[in-house]
């Protein structure tokens, strides 16, 4: 198949490890045989926080999207529409695909099926999580939101728990459809702890938890430092390891002037680099707000590290007997399910077995849209019309 993704989550020059779960995505398609673009608008933001380096997809168009600062973000798509649909003709001059993918329902989902009735093909949205968990808070962004589920061809989302959320906007079900990611076992695999923690100078002797991801509000990290002192177990107070960046890390960093040695910022880390991070931890952490079915956990389970993290979006499939689930919000429950796992007898290190291996998840990603060119195919359509 050619397949265009367009989206803003994906990794760019200004910030190389944005959206790294969509780049394996679109490796795992390529290595399948496919031929894929991709078009990942960067919003003027970034410019003013990151230093430009190479282009990390020779297949991909950066184009700039500039909005007015405090408009509504119910008319985002229209700025990104501006930049994003030219640099999407010129990547389609010589190159036509028989598909259009969109990840995040709005305003990338929103240029995406633009996109695909301007040149005649399928449109599908890939839903993540928070562009139906939270942004339909929003009255008028809610409203953009399900207009565009209702335009899509087929809507795949991360998770069983989003398709039922997504078909609560008014959805038909028969519309909606979901897919897993799936986890590159020849880089995430379980290995011995010890190594781990050498190579990354980590203490030996002491409870390590690690938490990985972008600090932003979503994620809960507020809620987390509430929680980090009730956190009780039997020996030092464990060492709270934070692997990555963004805007909330100067206000961490300054609370964490109030454990001195109890926190360790590591700063943003290579995917490639993240398998040591998962293995050295006793616990991996995920106090978010809002997730779909995240990476995070899926590789860290695969390097055999449980997990305590917060009940929403398709966590609880993941559930094994050493990770737990709590209510997002509530640091005493947080603080209570750490003390409970830290102390628990420790288990044997070994991937989960209900992993899917990227390979057969990008083979059931790819059965599902060629579904959609069948059915384009058999109607006589292009689709997304």
């Amino acid at each position: 198949m050619r397949i265009l993704l367009v989206t803003g989550v994906y990794p760019t020059p200004y910030r190389p490890t944005k959206g790294t779960f969509n780049a394996t995505l679109i490796a795992g398609l390529r290595a399948a045989g496919d031929s894929v673009r991709v078009v990942a608008p960067v919003p003027w933001t970034d410019l003013l926080q990151t230093v430009r380096g190479a282009a990390p997809d020779a297949e991909a168009r950066y184009p700039l999207w500039i909005y007015p600062p405090r408009l509504s973000h119910a008319s985002h798509h229209r700025w990104m529409q501006l930049t994003g649909l030219p640099a999407i003709r010129r990547i389609t001059e010589k190159w036509h695909p028989d598909i259009v993918l969109g990840y995040w329902t709005h305003p990338d989902g929103a240029v995406a099926l633009r996109a695909a009735r301007m040149l005649g093909v399928p449109g599908v949205l890939l839903v993540g999580g928070s562009d139906v968990q939270l942004l339909t808070a929003e009255p008028a962004r809610r409203a953009i939101i399900t207009e565009t589920l209702r335009l899509a061809d087929r809507i795949l989302t991360v998770g069983v728990p989003l398709a039922k959320r997504v078909a609560a906007l008014g959805i038909s079900p028969d519309r909606i459809g979901s897919f897993q990611r799936g986890v590159d076992a020849s880089r995430f695999f379980a290995a011995p702890p010890a190594e781990a923690r050498a190579r990354l100078g980590l203490p030996l002797g002491r409870h390590v938890i690690v938490w990985v991801g972008r600090m932003v509000p979503v994620k809960g990290l507020d809620v987390l430092f509430e929680a980090l002192p009730r956190v009780r177990t039997s020996g030092e107070q464990p060492l709270m390891v934070l692997v990555g960046d963004g805007e909330e890390r100067a206000k961490l960093a300054a609370r964490a002037h109030e454990w001195p040695g109890d926190v360790r910022f590591v700063g943003t880390v290579p995917h490639e680099a993240l398998p040591d991070w998962y293995r050295a931890a006793d616990l991996i952490v995920l106090p978010s707000r809002s997730e779909g079915m995240p990476n995070v956990l899926l590789e860290a389970l695969a390097c055999g590290t449980p997990f305590v993290a917060s009940d929403v979006g398709s966590i609880s499939e993941l559930l094994e007997p050493a990770s737990r689930v709590v209510t997002p919000d509530d640091p005493g429950a947080l603080a209570a399910a750490l003390s409970e796992s830290l102390q628990a007898p420790p288990m044997s290190r070994r991937a989960s077995a209900t992993l899917l291996d990227r390979t057969h998840a990008i083979a059931e990603l790819r059965r599902s849209l060629q579904g959609v060119l069948d059915v384009a195919a058999a109607q006589g359509t292009g689709g997304a019309q």
